[in-house]
């Protein structure tokens, strides 16, 4: 069932970073290259892709404090910089603990740059595989997240938590494929008929660098719940 704000805000809450269980730590993941398998962390309760390791200065997971959650959503109360080695990152995988990924410390996963978002539908004639979202804002080219809502199976033909390219992208729909500029996945069935997207824009490290989180760009959302 769908809960109200005072109800998501609750929820976010208990991940305070003064909570025992809460969201204490924020580390860095990284992205693979071959989709739709892109090593998201995942929702398991052990992070599934790669955590960013050593360097100069070397790479750590930091401290975050969060701000009262508020219309469902909860977002950093401090800005973050992560040092990280060469290599390409997609996710900022949120954590319990300054170290560890045993099966108790991990909590989830935010893509970085992932301010473009919302909820989408699918074409319920299954003619052109073309998801609709009233002003999307996204862009051929672009690589999305996709997940499900409310429990409900995404369209058949669409993987949970794969990260896809944009193609075909109009106002108000877009559809997405494996490939940049290649065909679009294949829906055959409308399945939950509807789901959710996230844009992800990797950052990319010749050689050592950081990753900079400024005040407030980190968010938990719970509005899809």
């Amino acid at each position: 069932m769908p809960f109200n704000d005072l109800a998501r805000n609750a929820a976010l809450d208990g991940l305070d970073e003064g909570v025992a269980a809460g969201i204490l730590y924020v580390g860095v993941n990284q992205l693979t290259t071959a989709p739709p398998g892109d090593g998201t962390p995942g929702t398991g309760a052990t992070a599934a892709s790669t955590e960013a390791s050593g360097g100069s200065p070397a790479y750590a997971r930091q401290a975050v404090a969060w701000a009262t959650a508020s219309g469902g959503q909860k977002s950093n109360s401090g800005a973050l910089t992560i040092d990280v080695p060469a290599g390409t990152y997609g996710f900022l995988s949120l954590w319990n603990a300054s170290t560890g990924n045993s099966g108790t410390q991990y909590r989830g996963y935010v893509p970085i740059n992932g301010s473009t978002k919302g909820f989408f539908s699918v074409d319920t004639t299954l003619t052109n595989d073309a998801l609709l979202s009233v002003a999307h804002g996204l862009a051929d080219g672009d690589r999305v997240i996709l997940f499900n809502v409310f429990a409900e199976s995404l369209p058949t033909g669409l993987t949970e938590g794969a990260v896809y390219y944009v193609v075909s992208s109009a106002t108000n729909s877009f559809k997405v494929s494996n490939s940049s500029g290649g065909a679009a996945v294949d829906i055959t069935a409308v399945g939950g008929g509807e789901g959710y997207f996230q844009k992800v824009i990797p950052e990319v490290f010749a050689s050592q660098g950081q990753i900079t989180v400024a005040t407030g760009q980190l968010v938990l959302d719970a509005t899809g719940i």
